[in-house]
């Protein structure tokens, strides 16, 4: 590992220094967002990935093993309680989860039994001629506090509603509605589009309707939002809606893999995920989803679980946002601040763990080509520093992987294959 400076283990746990279980193999599961993407012309033709400076991860394909894993089926639509419930080993054909019900179940919000939850997100219209554009799906990467201060304001002035605070843009509501059978479009698919043909139809869904365009007008009376009329900021000025579906009980992920686990996210729907199955959830502040995430933070607490856990999971979404608001430099910077700052000081750390294997695995291709998700194949990279030899022949960490190594079909196959050490 030339490319890796050696680390001073002082910032870390001193727990995780101490090798208590000698026999035992240990697994870290690091899922990231917004890695992979097309050529763009105006780079050279390059991807970002090939663009951005990322020794760390260069290092470890040189001696890792590297290949291409399908995460979301044809016959479901991408997104990331698809791509997420596959790479926590759940067949998402199986077990077809409404992305809400996981995010009530990761915050704690338990509806009764005529009620429905749905995502609530805070979101940024432009107004056209003839309709209303989505600008900005994360109403201008909106703040914990801010995004606070508009929920307890939906709440105090929205009727037959409740509003339940996400800690961002992305939040959820509880209405008394039916369930709505037809899906909701997620705001992040619509970004410059108009949303009157996307917008929720039929009388079961009148009342529903009647929510947005109410919340419409608290929004738009708010002092918070003419202050950032003001100060020439976009307001946050509408809620979107959407996330629907069911939420069929799974197996636990011990039931499932015979090992105990933990995982490490600001995500809620990811929280729902690892609370369904079983698995713990650990909070770290400043926590954000975003690039101002708190990375150290995370990583810390990842290698101290990797102390009490078999398994532990690392989400990392921040390359995502950037990547569907068509960001290319941005997502180059995301890129390497994830090399630097999350995949050094783990290899750092797993250069005395020789008991610890590594997967690092895209959850599914956030383009900022297209300002969409994809469906093609991701990487995935699965590292033991028991590996002393070079493997694959490859240098860079890139979308060349996507053309090497074994591949497989579904993301549950790559997670048992890395859990049952065929890899």
């Amino acid at each position: 590992m030339g490319n890796l400076e050696k680390l001073s283990y002082n910032s870390y746990s001193p727990a995780y220094r101490t090798n208590k279980f000698p026999n035992e193999m240990k697994y870290l599961v690091v899922i990231v967002a917004g890695l992979t993407d097309k050529p763009f012309a105006e780079k050279d033709n390059k991807t970002p990935l090939q663009l951005a400076e990322t020794p760390n991860l260069d290092a470890l394909v040189q001696k890792g093993q590297c290949g291409p894993v399908q995460t979301l089926p044809d016959s479901l639509h991408p997104g990331n309680e698809i791509s997420c419930l596959g790479l926590f080993g759940y067949d998402p054909e199986k077990y077809k989860i409404g992305h809400a019900a996981l995010d009530a179940i990761g915050l704690g919000v338990k509806p009764e039994a005529d009620e429905t939850v749905l995502c609530c997100d805070l979101i940024t219209l432009q107004a056209t001629h003839d309709d209303m554009v989505m600008k900005d799906y994360t109403g201008g990467n909106l703040s914990a506090e801010d995004s606070e201060h508009l929920i307890n304001a939906l709440n105090e002035q929205v009727t037959d509603a409740a509003f339940h605070h996400g800690k961002g843009y992305h939040n959820l509501v509880v209405v008394k509605i039916p369930p709505i059978q037809e899906r909701l479009t997620p705001p992040n698919e619509l970004i410059g589009e108009g949303i009157r043909k996307f917008m929720p139809e039929g009388k079961d869904v009148r009342d529903l309707v009647f929510v947005m365009n109410q919340a419409q007008i608290v929004l738009h009376n708010l002092p918070y939002n003419q202050k950032r009329t003001q100060e020439q900021k976009d307001p946050v000025n509408s809620i979107w809606l959407w996330g629907n579906g069911e939420l069929p009980p799974l197996p636990t992920f011990h039931e499932r893999f015979g090992k105990s686990a933990s995982v490490i996210t600001a995500s809620s729907m990811v929280k729902g995920i690892a609370k369904a199955s079983g698995v713990e959830v650990l909070d770290v502040e400043g926590a954000t989803g975003f690039y101002n995430t708190n990375y150290s933070g995370k990583v810390k607490t990842t290698l101290e679980e990797l102390e009490k856990n078999d398994v532990v999971f690392l989400h990392i979404s921040a390359g995502e946002e950037v990547s569907l608001k068509g960001s290319v430099d941005d997502k180059i910077l995301a890129i390497e601040d994830f090399d630097s700052e999350v995949v050094k000081p783990i290899a750092q750390a797993l250069e005395t763990q020789e008991e610890t294997k590594l997967l690092i695995v895209v959850n599914h291709v956030s383009s900022a080509s297209l300002m969409k998700y994809d469906r093609g194949p991701v990487p995935y990279l699965v590292y033991s520093s028991q590996t002393k030899e070079e493997t694959g022949g490859l240098k860079k960490y890139d979308e060349q992987i996507l053309e090497s190594g074994k591949k497989f079909n579904t993301a549950p196959e790559l997670i048992e294959a890395f859990l049952n050490n065929e890899l």
